[in-house]
């Protein structure tokens, strides 16, 4: 389950933060993806961190 969530808020993170970066910013798109992968790689780092571990 924590795969699925993890899987889920990865894909949710990249594509908000690629489609908000290439509509207000003026970078080039390699550099939209590279920034959005790396917000992404974060946010998931942050979830695995922090999720409920079971007992």
């Amino acid at each position: 389950m924590h795969l699925i969530f993890g899987v889920l808020i990865f894909t949710v993170v990249a594509l908000f933060v690629y489609l908000t970066l290439i509509s207000y910013a003026p970078f080039a798109e390699t550099v939209n993806v590279i920034v959005a992968l790396i917000l992404a790689f974060v946010a998931e780092y942050i979830y695995m961190k922090y999720r409920p571990q079971p007992e």
